[in-house]
Order: structure tokens, then C-alpha cells, then sequence
């Protein structure tokens, strides 16, 4: 299963409003995917996942390991722009093919 992490400092108000804004297009684009939010130092645990959203602050500082794609957000509530940079990512991209 596609699997896609939302991270923000806290784990609670910011990536859980990107989480369902994440869902939303999944659910609009017809690709079933598993998406989980948490906090930024909890990412390490995610060793399975496809993609991680965040911030760009966020995912600069990260040193993920794995295959993961990771998308940093310049505009964390702006869902246009999220489908935007969700619509650049390698990963999205080969779930739509």
C-alpha cells in the first residue's frame, strides 16, 4: 500500500489539516493510499513510507533515509498550491500513470 507521512513540529494542528487536505486529492484522483500524521521527530519511525509532507523549514532539516520523496510546503494552507506540488512529485506522478 502507498503510504504518505504528514510531519509538523507538534504533530497535531498543522499536519493533521495538510493530512486531510492530502486525503482529499487521493480520494479525488482515485488513489488509495495510507497517510498518517506526526510529529517531525517521529519521522525516523516511518521507514516504509512513499512520500513526506511538510513544511520546507521541516523538510530541510531532515535526514531521511530509505527511498522516500519528500515535499516541502512554502504555503502550509493553501490546497491549490498543494495540488500543485503534489502534481510535481515523481511519486504522485507515477500513482496517476
Amino acid at each position: 500500500m502507498k503510504k504518505i507521512i504528514v510531519a509538523c513540529n507538534s504533530g497535531l494542528g498543522t499536519s493533521l489539516m495538510i493530512r486531510l487536505n492530502v486525503e482529499a486529492l487521493m480520494k479525488e484522483w482515485g488513489i488509495k493510499a495510507q497517510i498518517e500524521h506526526t510529529d517531525i521527530t517521529s519521522v525516523d519511525a516511518f521507514d516504509d513510507a512513499d512520500l513526506i509532507i511538510g513544511s520546507s523549514y521541516h523538510m530541510e532539516s531532515l535526514h531521511i533515509g530509505g527511498n522516500a520523496e519528500t515535499i516541502g510546503l512554502e504555503d502550509i494552507t493553501d490546497r491549490q498550491y498543494l495540488k500543485a506540488r503534489l502534481k510535481e512529485s515523481v511519486t504522485v506522478r507515477s500513482w496517476l500513470d
